[in-house]
C-alpha cells in the first residue's frame, strides 16, 4: 500500500532549506552591518584623540606666545620670538623651552626657519601620554611673508597644529586633525 504523504517528504526538506537559507542571510547581513558599526566607533575615538592632541597643543601654543616670564623669573620673553617696532620692525627670537601636556621641548627641539629678518616659522613636535601627539607649526610674520599661504597681519602670529591619534605612520587607522589660529 502506497503512503499518501510519501511525495511530501521532498517538499519539507526543501521548504527546511529554504528557511535555514532565509535565516542565516538574515544572520550574516546582521553580523555586516554590526561590525561596520564597530569600525566606525572605532574611527570616532581615534579622531577624537586626534581632535584633542590638536586642541592640547594650540592652547598650549596660545599659553606659551603669551608673555612668559624666564626662568629666574625677572624678564619677560616669548618663546616663539617676538616683533620689535622700535626703531624698525624686527623679528627677535628666544632660546627659552616651554612646557607642554607634562612635556619639556627645549629651545633646541624648535625647528626655526627664516627667509630674512622679519619672517619667522618655529617647528616643533608636542607628545602626549595616550600615544598620541600634535605636531605644531608658528608663523611670525611682517604682512608680506615669503612662506606661500602664511601671510600674517603686520606683526601677527599664525598657528597650525596637525594632531595625530597615533605616532605610527604606518598604522592603517592613523588619523589626522587639523586646527588653524591666528
Amino acid at each position: 500500500m502506497i503512503s499518501k504523504f510519501s511525495n511530501s517528504r521532498g517538499f519539507a526538506i526543501l521548504y527546511a532549506v529554504l528557511m535555514v537559507s532565509i535565516i542565516l542571510t538574515i544572520s550574516l547581513t546582521l553580523l555586516d552591518i554590526s561590525y561596520k558599526q564597530l569600525v566606525l566607533a572605532s574611527i570616532n575615538k581615534e579622531s577624537k584623540l586626534a581632535y584633542y592632541a590638536a586642541v592640547n597643543a594650540l592652547n598650549c601654543v596660545n599659553y606659551w606666545d603669551k608673555d612668559a616670564l624666564n626662568a629666574t623669573g625677572d624678564d619677560f620673553y616669548k618663546p616663539f620670538g617676538r616683533f620689535d617696532f622700535i626703531p624698525s620692525l624686527t623679528f627677535i627670537s628666544n632660546t627659552q623651552p616651554i612646557y607642554c601636556a607634562e612635556d619639556t621641548i627645549q629651545a633646541s627641539d624648535i625647528i626655526k626657519e627664516s627667509n630674512n629678518h622679519t619672517d619667522s616659522i618655529s617647528k616643533f613636535k608636542v607628545d602626549f601620554t595616550d600615544g598620541s601627539y600634535a605636531d605644531v607649526m608658528v608663523i611670525k610674520g611682517d604682512g608680506t611673508s615669503g612662506f606661500p599661504n602664511y601671510d600674517t597681519p603686520e606683526g601677527g602670529t599664525l598657528i597650525r597644529v596637525d594632531g595625530y591619534n597615533t605616532s605610527n605612520p604606518n598604522n592603517p587607522r592613523r588619523v589626522q586633525r587639523s586646527l588653524d589660529s591666528s
